[in-house]
């Protein structure tokens, strides 16, 4: 019964529109028509994607920042926005929209530096002639704020002292070689014995091979203690591709449909 009423009322509905069909295609064609001539009231734009890396703000706390920075878009705060970024009104005028989408799927980054944060940053400009110039913008823009200067300082200082420590280990192995070395009398055969037995020589080398290991993961920390860091940059489009013109076409069309078939059904006549 159920599939039969769901027959009868869909032929019903077929019936209704071919009876208004010239009401149903007036209005999908004036809707459709709407939604093609967009594309000569609005202006087109291009839109580009950067993925960057923060090793101390959180991706949150960075969106936050471009958020507050995306309000100041528009002709009458074009100055405001071009001291923020340090760029000039020029450049900063080619922005249309800023906004930032977290990337959930971080699994190629180092899981030994939980602090580190990838996320996407989506430009819309009105021409990419500036494009390197507003991306070194927001990069300094999120790189020098109050809070992530306070936080690089301060891992940069524990960084530092942590290194210092690993020195004066390693300086402390290298007296302890000495005398393990001054210990271990020659043989003709085999390896040597060891006088009195007061260190390991093989549990020194482990660990002095452990330090300088250590050591080298804190130098390239050091040397890669900048917050942002670009993964892959801006790309720099030839052609226009915001917004998606044939998508809003067929969003128009597909919806013209629904509203034909909702006031035919309500406002039609009925078939004979």
């Amino acid at each position: 019964n159920l599939l039969k009423k769901t027959g009868n009322g869909i032929v019903y509905i077929i019936k209704k529109i071919l009876a208004n069909k010239f009401l149903f295609g007036i209005i999908v064609l004036l809707i459709s028509a709407g939604g093609y001539s967009l594309r000569y009231f609005i202006q087109p734009a291009y839109q580009t994607d950067g993925i960057f890396v923060s090793s101390v703000l959180p991706a949150k706390y960075c969106g936050m920042l471009l958020k507050n920075l995306n309000k100041l878009k528009g002709e009458e705060n074009k100055p405001l926005l071009a001291r923020q970024l340090k760029i000039s009104e020029d450049a900063s005028d080619d922005i249309r929209s800023i906004s930032m989408l977290p990337i959930r799927d971080t699994f190629y980054l180092d899981k030994r530096d939980t602090a580190l944060s990838l996320f996407r940053i989506k430009l819309i400009l009105k021409k990419m002639d500036n494009l390197d110039t507003i991306q070194w913008g927001l990069m300094n823009y999120l790189e020098n704020n109050a809070y992530a200067i306070k936080r690089k300082e301060a891992r940069r200082k524990s960084l530092e002292s942590l290194k210092a420590t690993l020195i004066t280990k390693l300086e402390s192995l290298d007296s302890l070689k000495k005398i393990v070395n001054s210990s271990i009398i020659p043989r003709s055969e085999g390896q040597g014995i060891i006088l009195g037995e007061p260190v390991n020589p093989i549990v020194v080398y482990q660990a002095e091979v452990a330090y300088y290991r250590e050591q080298l993961n804190i130098d390239q920390a050091l040397a890669t203690i900048d917050n942002i860091e670009v993964v892959q940059p801006f790309l720099k489009l030839n052609r226009q591709n915001y917004p998606r013109f044939n998508r809003i076409f067929i969003y128009f069309f597909l919806a013209s449909g629904l509203i034909a078939g909702f006031i035919v059904l309500v406002a039609g006549r009925n078939p004979d």
